[in-house]
């Protein structure tokens, strides 16, 4: 049985605008009066009964006009483990759950003569272990247009089931089904474009912690940092951010290798603090994906960090929401970080290492992937046999996939009309 203290390492508060319906409350008022409906704490998030939960929650409620509450939360039903005495916000990360496993929470609203107004218990149940990845391949949609006389554009990418772009697949290893039923490779002219062939533009955020817990490593984070963009591709652009106290802009999007490596020659030691959720936002809103079958604008960021948020002026639950559907890579340094923070941040992949002398065989690493990333996307063509103003379903699969779940295909629909032989 695990040890329920091993649960709780982190409650991260947050202060958010409240709103109100009304729960059924479990009161104690002293002076016999009743709590507006506003005080007691409704609108759970996650809702109550959620399942399929991460294991990196953020816990939210409203209750107007409250200036303090309690936070219980345990894996027993009423929750017992008080893990947030006395806080002034209505939002609160736990971390370091457990797989399959339901847990329970409520919430007392506090009052200044003593009153209390107390949520229902609410529960939510965490995702099941992933299975062990199997060998296949998975498929990702970005784009299915149409153009006269007859073609069908479709655009995607292809990875394995570790996330790592697959680079070297041919129309040959493809299949195309229309309205279930298999469209000939040969009659309808079927054609495969490696997506590097359309024009590709990959921004990369380069974000290094620079607190004062680093001044004996300086020298090796920047020349790690130096070796990879000596090592960038014609056309990725690069920005670099330092961050401690502050987070500083040393070098704005740019592929001019002279321009990066002399804007990290202004990385130096930094304050005493750490401002890595903010940081990591503000990385995060730099770039944008974007998909057309001319042109395909993509983005990454790696952060490096021998620590954690030390700062507390942003919270985890906004960090993990800037880096939603974003390409994110984390490396740690040391003893100092909170791995499970830094895997959730790290979205395309989390990194430890032991020294910073192994940063740049790290930073090299994850440049391959990006490489590899940017080369797995494919823009598959053909002529359809559809004609007439209807619409239709489109599948497109890899042959002889070992995987078969819900990725092993991509599925979409068009529309026919207007289509000729000529």
């Amino acid at each position: 049985m695990f040890r329920l203290q091993k649960i709780f390492t982190l409650v991260i508060p947050v202060l958010i605008i409240a709103s109100c319906t009304f729960d059924e409350p479990n009161v104690t008022q002293p002076d016999g009066g009743t709590p507006t409906e506003k005080t007691i704490p409704h609108s759970p998030k996650p809702g109550s009964n959620s399942i399929d939960q991460s294991l990196i929650v953020t816990l939210e409620w409203t209750a107007e006009n409250v200036n303090k509450f309690d936070l219980y939360f345990d894996v027993v039903n009423p929750p017992q483990n008080l893990i947030a005495a006395d806080t002034t916000t209505n939002k609160v990360v736990v971390q370091n759950l457990v797989y399959d496993t339901k847990y329970f929470w409520r919430v007392v609203s506090k009052f200044d003569d003593g009153t209390k107004a107390e949520s229902p218990v609410w529960n939510f149940t965490t995702m099941l272990a992933p299975p062990q990845p199997a060998s296949g391949f998975a498929l990702h949609l970005h784009k299915i247009e149409t153009s006269l006389p007859s073609y069908v554009n479709v655009m995607f990418s292809v990875s394995d089931l570790l996330n790592n772009g697959i680079t070297n697949l041919t129309a040959n290893d493809f299949e195309v089904y229309e309205d279930g039923a298999l469209v000939s490779a040969s009659e309808s002219e079927l054609q495969m474009q490696k997506g590097d062939e359309a024009a590709y533009k990959f921004k990369t955020v380069l974000l290094l912690d620079n607190s004062t817990s680093l001044k004996d490593n300086i020298d090796q984070i920047r020349s790690a940092a130096e070796t990879f963009v000596k090592n960038i591709s014609a056309n990725q652009e690069v920005a670099i951010y330092q961050f401690s106290e502050e987070t500083e802009l040393l070098a704005d999007f740019t592929n001019s290798i002279d321009s990066l490596t002399s804007a990290l020659k202004r990385y130096q030691t930094g304050n005493p603090t750490t401002s890595l959720y903010s940081s990591v936002i503000k990385g995060a809103e730099r770039w944008e994906d974007s998909y057309s079958m001319n042109q395909i604008i993509q983005g990454a960021m790696i952060i490096f960090t021998d620590g954690k948020e030390t700062q507390g002026s942003t919270s985890l639950a906004d960090a993990l929401s800037a880096v939603d559907k974003k390409n994110v890579y984390t490396i740690g340094l040391g003893t100092e970080i909170q791995p499970d923070i830094l895997s959730a941040i790290g979205t395309a992949g989390y990194y430890s290492i032991d020294s910073a002398d192994q940063l740049n065989q790290q930073f090299d690493l994850i440049r391959v992937q990006i490489i590899n990333y940017a080369n797995s996307f494919y823009k598959l063509v053909y002529k359809s046999p559809k004609r007439g103003n209807f619409n239709h379903t489109l599948a497109v699969r890899i042959k002889n996939n070992l995987y078969t779940g819900e990725q092993s295909y991509i599925s979409g629909g068009f529309n026919s009309g207007g289509f000729t032989s000529n």
